[in-house]
């Protein structure tokens, strides 16, 4: 401040300290390997997680695959009365709704790669992300090295970039994980229901032809 330059007001100068004070704060915890670890842990858990997805859903698949080659093979060999085509329509049913609920958690699909997305119309508005590949991917080549150079050149968006990648990485995985828990849901119910309704049904109808009713 120069001699000729007029005293700053008491309120002002306690709040230009204050955010300088802030400033120096912040710039001092970017630069603390204890940020770094906690990105590191975040990045490996949503990596880890998401493979486990995957390895979960590709599971499915080869259960249900199996299910559905045993009853093609042997279906008409086990449904003798066409009572019994309910409860094996139920089974294969649930077999197939839990294969495409398994198939859509394994298919790649990220947030804000396509030019539309139905579930989020704002989704184009958004700036995209330079560190998750659903974003960057969607600008000039030019542009993304541009954006790229002055995110690392400017540390104060370094930290945002990553947040705001591991919130995408987020997203993904939520939808992930709730389609595949409508897979297991299928799996889990609809198939030992329809087992047990085709057992019972299958002892009726055999207590009916030797006449115990």
């Amino acid at each position: 401040m120069e001699p000729s330059d007029m005293p700053l007001d008491p309120k002002h100068a306690e709040e230009f300290i204050a955010g300088a004070k802030k400033t120096k704060k912040m710039k001092k915890l970017g630069s603390s390997r204890g940020i770094e670890t906690l990105f590191r842990n975040i990045y490996r858990v949503h990596v880890e997680v998401s493979a486990m997805a995957d390895n979960k859903a590709n599971f499915l698949i080869s259960v249900n695959s199996i299910i559905l080659i045993l009853a093609a093979a042997h279906g008409k060999e086990v449904v003798t009365d066409e009572l019994l085509l309910i409860p094996a329509t139920i089974v294969i049913g649930s077999c197939i709704g839990s294969m495409v609920y398994a198939v859509l958690v394994a298919r790649p699909r990220v947030t804000c790669a396509q030019k539309e997305d139905e579930e989020n119309p704002d989704c184009d508005d958004e700036a995209p992300n330079l560190l998750f590949f659903g974003g960057f991917t969607k600008v000039q080549k030019e542009l993304y090295v541009e954006e790229m150079t002055e995110l690392v050149l400017d540390g104060e968006k370094i930290y945002p970039s990553m947040m705001s990648d591991i919130y995408d990485m987020g997203k993904v995985l939520k939808r992930k994980f709730e389609r595949l828990q409508t897979a297991y849901g299928f799996l889990l119910y609809g198939l030992p229901g329809g087992i047990l309704l085709f057992l019972t049904m299958q002892t009726i109808l055999r207590m009916i032809e030797n006449d115990v009713f």
